[in-house]
């Protein structure tokens, strides 16, 4: 087994990582802990490709993943702004504060689930800066794994056709009860989810009012495994409520954060810095997430949809223009390649679907 490697699959989400950080950093400079940096192939790229602005502190208690680390920030010329620690990812956070040390982000990359790291990363950041936090058991994020997610996260989900949106949400829900836990308020400011991680980026605020504000947005989401309906719960209580839509038993999937998880400014930051590179996949991602801003916390995946309907999937684009025609919002999802997100009410979106299949 080797002691430490390159995952070729992050590629996405440090992409993303280079994105957000350069927009964060844009305006005053950035002091980023890694603190679960592996080989360092994000916390390299992050120093390397985000602004001459950052500094970025790299920690794994692997010493093997740590020389690797150390050595790629040599290779690219990076050690006069990055350093290289061989520490437990806890015992750094929590005597940071302690030895003078401040960090304006921290990033939490595990393998698995975060958990065990986040109060930590919670307490630690500076107030008004950014914990980001990965998970890849997304098993326990999207209801695959009801167990774990009621043991990991406390959370009761169910499987959806709008599973990457669920995952987003219960991760950034639970992140926000854990700071509230210190009276300190966190937000999402970006969230990606894919078949292989879930990554929420917090700006995290220091006090109770914060806390309370954020805890406000913390709610319910009611699914309908029969006919697909979905919406916000109206009780969060759990009691066993009727599907408005087929008459079958809602269920409820929570608690997970209800607001927005993306922030117009941040994103549009973020898209500018993909166009300057020329970044063209990560730009049309980009480009869908800032018009889902504002909208329902959901999403419909068309050919999961269409196949507990009996249908063909419908022209995307055609049902689009036929939500737009009738006064709905709608648009594609950056969660799902054959997703859309729209206000228009769930009778409306599978009348349509209908409606334009082909077969």
């Amino acid at each position: 087994m080797l002691p430490a490697f390159f995952n070729p699959l992050a590629a996405v989400t440090r992409d993303f990582a280079v994105l957000f950080y350069a927009t964060r950093a844009s305006k005053s400079g950035l002091r980023l802990l890694d603190v679960l940096s592996g080989i360092g192939a994000r916390g390299v790229r992050v120093a390397n490709e985000s602004g001459s602005n950052i500094e970025v502190h790299l920690n794994d208690a692997n010493s093997a993943a740590a020389e690797v680390a150390l050595r790629n920030c040599e290779l690219n010329g990076l050690t006069d702004r990055c350093t290289v620690t061989k520490d437990d990812a806890n015992v750094l956070m929590y005597s940071a504060p302690r030895r003078g040390i401040k960090f304006d982000a921290i990033d939490v990359d595990p393998f698995g689930s975060p958990v065990p790291f986040a109060d930590a990363a919670l307490s630690t950041v500076r107030l008004g800066g950014v914990v980001t936090l990965t998970a890849t058991d997304l098993s326990a994020l999207t209801g695959r794994s009801q167990a774990a997610g009621r043991r990991k996260y406390g959370v009761s989900l169910w499987r959806t056709d709008f599973s990457r949106e669920v995952a987003a949400r219960a991760l950034a829900g639970y992140s926000v009860m854990r700071a509230a836990s210190r009276e300190r308020g966190a937000r999402p400011l970006f969230a990606h989810v894919d078949s292989q991680y879930a990554r929420v980026y917090l700006e995290v605020e220091g006090s109770a009012r914060a806390a309370d504000e954020s805890l406000e947005r913390i709610g319910y989401l009611e699914y309908c495994p029969r006919c697909l309906y979905r919406g916000v719960s109206a009780s969060g209580q759990g009691d066993p409520r009727v599907c408005p839509m087929c008459g079958g038993e809602l269920r409820e999937l929570g608690p997970l954060w209800l607001g927005d998880i993306l922030d117009r400014e941040h994103v549009e930051g973020m898209l500018r810095a993909a166009d300057e590179r020329g970044w063209a996949a990560r730009s049309r991602i980009l480009r869908r997430m800032l018009q889902e801003v504002g909208m329902p916390p959901y999403y419909y995946s068309l050919d999961r949809v269409a196949d507990s309907l009996g249908i063909c999937v419908p022209r995307m684009d055609a049902l689009l223009e036929a939500l737009t025609s009738k006064g709905y919002k709608a648009v594609r999802s950056g969660m799902h390649e054959l997703g859309i997100r729209t206000d228009a009410p769930h009778k409306v979106v599978i009348e349509e679907m209908r409606r334009l299949s082909s077969c």
